[in-house]
């Protein structure tokens, strides 16, 4: 009698590999490569969470015009998001491709998101009191860049990385 086989992975058949680059492409997020989709899903988390922190800092400033600072989050946020946030998250993150550490990663992204935020409360003087919203901006780059970032790879890792194999 012959023990049976009893690996998870259905039986290889010659020229099949089951290696990630060869089964989902030569992306392979566990070793920090990203695709088109993995930024256009980063924007769409970013883009969540600069409109609720921008709800968040409208209530805290603004109180019953809460939606002051949804709008502010739209005219700014948003715009910034999408030309600093993009180009420099594509950047660090083919820069950080060869560091294995997610906690870099992740830090890299903090200080980039933050000064962001930074150039966005510099972009808001003409608009409002851009130095009191400073402080909060920072945080929500911060904050948006981290969250992006983590969730992005998180969902890139789990649909199509060495975790799902």
């Amino acid at each position: 009698m012959t023990m049976r086989d009893r690996s998870p992975l259905p039986p290889q058949s010659a020229g099949q590999s089951h290696s990630p680059r060869e089964r989902h492409g030569r992306h392979d997020p566990a070793k920090h490569e990203w695709t088109a989709g993995d930024i256009k899903f980063g924007w769409l988390v970013g883009a969540s969470v600069v409109l609720a922190g921008s709800l968040v800092i409208g209530v805290i400033m603004w109180g019953s015009a809460a939606l002051m600072g949804v709008f502010g989050g739209v005219l700014l946020g948003l715009p910034m998001l999408t030309l600093y946030g993009v180009p420099v998250a594509i950047a660090a993150a083919s820069a950080l491709r060869r560091v294995n550490s997610e906690a870099i990663h992740l830090l890299v992204f903090a200080a980039l998101g933050a000064i962001g935020g930074g150039i966005t409360a510099l972009l808001a003087q003409g608009i409002v009191a851009g130095w009191a919203l400073a402080p909060s901006t920072v945080i929500l780059g911060a904050t948006t860049a981290v969250i992006a970032r983590a969730v992005a790879h998180d969902t890139a890792s789990r649909t199509r990385g060495s975790g799902n194999l």
